[in-house]
């Protein structure tokens, strides 16, 4: 593999608290140098002035296709991620294929390629995700499960939750919770509030977030399992998190970045785009997001990327599937936070790229000399309109077509190769 020197671009590395423009030498995949450097006749050159060179975005959620009649494949959506700077996908264990044991493992593994993403399965804590029969855990981390996880399918009997919590803690496995009380969401499509009266619409109440949390706070702390909350969608559930982090459990959180952007308020069309679980809630719980990023509360940002078929969203508002295709709009509506909402640009990048690597425990995220080059290459000017024409995901499914976004991807690399260029 050639040496590859990327130059005059602003390198930013949060875990190293880089920030300045300068070059970077790339040799055999590995990060070499940081600083001006001979070159030789034969070292690749790429000009990245006037942009920004950071470490390859790290999602901690993301819902791909694995395979889907009239839909994109896995491949497809991570070739599409690369496009848009990501370079490690963690995968939760309920898309078409569940992650429920070694096998599935080694068939989700099986779709990567060097090309690709590194794509990280997070395995089913219970059989089927049927919440009855814990899975084979040991056997998952062996296969290479980063992470186990009910997703979107909480366990009902706390027993059984227990004792799935207490082998993992045995395990050190990291629990990877979407808080959500069945009895309370049971039916409800929106944010129960203003909108869902006016629409006309089940809601389901911010306490069936943060009931769930306080009980799975409860049984962490009881089984000394480490945890990490993800999607969460309502200030008193920032609140909760920041109380048990002060208690000295074993905890982070993420929210999805469309909960910092958008509200209940956007249902007033009924678009089914804005059809997301956990539902878009109200003005104070998306400035309590934000404010739980700026103090460090919240530790990441994750896409909660959910690809679907046009077919998925033409129904009526609450008959439509739930998700948001949110890869093509991640940066864009990342710098927007910046721009707009003061959010400082370290703490942005940190919770894209380094912590969400940290919380798994990843080798990835960083630019430190002996790091991979995983490395995403941002123009923050570049002007791109959302269509379906400029989405590269295979899902059109999002309520941001016709906005303007500062701020894309020009350049990504995995272990010092060039998988996308713009």
């Amino acid at each position: 593999m050639m040496k590859i020197i990327i130059q005059n671009g602003r390198v930013i590395d949060p875990a190293n608290q880089l920030d300045k423009i300068t070059d970077m030498t790339i040799d055999n995949g590995i990060i070499t140098q940081i600083g001006s450097t001979q070159i030789a006749p034969t070292d690749t050159i790429i000009d990245a002035k006037g942009k920004w060179v950071i470490p390859g975005l790290v999602d901690s959620t993301c819902r791909p296709h694995l395979q889907h009649p009239h839909g994109s494949t896995l491949q497809e959506e991570a070739k599409a991620a690369l496009s848009c700077g990501f370079t490690t996908l963690c995968i939760p264990p309920d898309g078409d294929l569940i992650i429920d044991t070694q096998a599935n493992v080694s068939r989700l593994k099986q779709q990567s390629d060097k090309h690709l993403p590194h794509l990280y399965p997070i395995g089913a804590l219970t059989k089927q995700l049927a919440g009855e029969s814990m899975t084979d855990m040991s056997a998952l981390a062996k296969g290479g499960c980063i992470a186990l996880s009910q997703a979107m399918q909480p366990i009902k009997d706390l027993s059984i939750l227990r004792h799935c919590y207490e082998y993992a803690a045995s395990f050190d496995l990291l629990i990877v919770i979407q808080p959500q009380e069945p009895s309370l969401a049971k039916g409800g499509v929106v944010h129960e509030g203003i909108m869902s009266s006016r629409l006309g619409l089940r809601g389901i109440p911010t306490i069936a977030e943060t009931i769930a949390i306080e009980q799975h706070c409860q049984l962490i702390q009881d089984c000394g399992v480490r945890a990490h909350f993800t999607c969460l969608s309502s200030q008193e559930a920032v609140a909760l998190i920041k109380q048990a982090k002060a208690k000295g459990l074993a905890i982070t959180a993420d929210c999805a970045m469309h909960s910092l952007h958008l509200t209940e308020m956007d249902l007033a069309t009924f678009d089914a785009n804005c059809h997301v679980y956990p539902p878009l809630r109200s003005i104070k719980d998306k400035e309590g997001l934000l404010a739980g990023l700026q103090d460090g509360t919240l530790d990441a940002i994750c896409s909660d990327h959910r690809p679907l078929d046009g077919v998925a969203k033409l129904a009526p508002f609450a008959e439509s599937e739930p998700g948001m295709s949110s890869i093509d709009t991640f940066i864009g509506l990342g710098l927007r936070l910046v721009n707009e909402q003061g959010l400082d640009l370290h703490k942005l990048l940190r919770a894209i790229t380094y912590q969400p690597a940290h919380i798994f425990h990843l080798p990835v995220g960083t630019l430190s000399i002996g790091a991979k080059a995983d490395i995403c290459i941002i123009d923050p000017s570049r002007i791109h309109q959302i269509n379906d024409a400029s989405l590269q995901s295979g899902g059109k499914n999002t309520p941001f077509k016709g906005w303007e976004l500062a701020g894309q991807a020009v350049m990504t690399l995995i272990d010092g190769a060039i998988v996308h260029e713009m």
